[in-house]
């Protein structure tokens, strides 16, 4: 088994804690094509500690025991003196961990309407999209899914028209940080007394 980081933006981290998204595709290039069943993937997202709350009060602020998460919006413009961009977010601050129960390599295009779901396309109102991101409705969820896809990568290689080779990533979400989830396992007796 393999810890490695995997970063979300904040509408998928959204899908994930609503429990939408199961799966996910990176490049077949990325590290994590290299993920197998088992492995653990902790979610990196944009973040702010404590310390970075610019008053007293963090009451009315969407927290948790790690700081804020700019993916629960909650925060008023100027109450936070600057996030971290996911990439730079620390593994003890991380609050969702992914456990893979399927990896497997194919063509991005070969995506099905079932596996856009996952990836956390919803129908609404006759059409499909994804409800946290700024996109028009498509008229298949596979098709939701390419706009997501093409409106994050833009780079050649990248983009949907060139149907690169992806990893297919199939988890199951726990709403705990990794390192907390591993010390629950190993002791849950004091897990239980809490």
């Amino acid at each position: 088994m393999t810890d490695r980081p995997i970063i979300f933006s904040a509408p998928m981290v959204r899908a994930l804690l609503t429990g939408r998204k199961t799966q996910t595709r990176r490049l077949a290039s990325s590290p994590l094509a290299r993920c197998a069943v088992g492995d653990r993937l902790y979610v990196r997202e944009a973040w702010a500690p404590l310390s970075a709350c610019t008053h007293n009060d963090p009451g009315s602020q969407a927290m948790a025991d790690n700081g804020f998460y700019r993916a629960d919006g909650g925060t008023i413009e100027g109450q936070i003196s600057r996030w971290t961009p996911s990439i730079h977010q620390p593994r003890w601050a991380s609050r969702l961990t992914l456990t893979v129960v399927d990896a497997r390599i194919q063509p991005l295009c070969s995506i099905t309407d079932a596996d856009a779901q996952a990836e956390g396309v919803q129908q609404i109102a006759g059409g499909w999209h994804v409800p946290e991101a700024d996109l028009p409705q498509m008229p298949t969820a596979a098709g939701a899914f390419a706009r997501l896809w093409s409106s994050l990568h833009r780079t050649d290689g990248e983009c949907w028209c060139d149907n690169p080779d992806v990893v297919a990533l199939t988890f199951t979400v726990t709403a705990e940080n990794i390192d907390r989830m591993a010390a629950s396992a190993a002791n849950p007796q004091e897990s239980a007394r809490g």
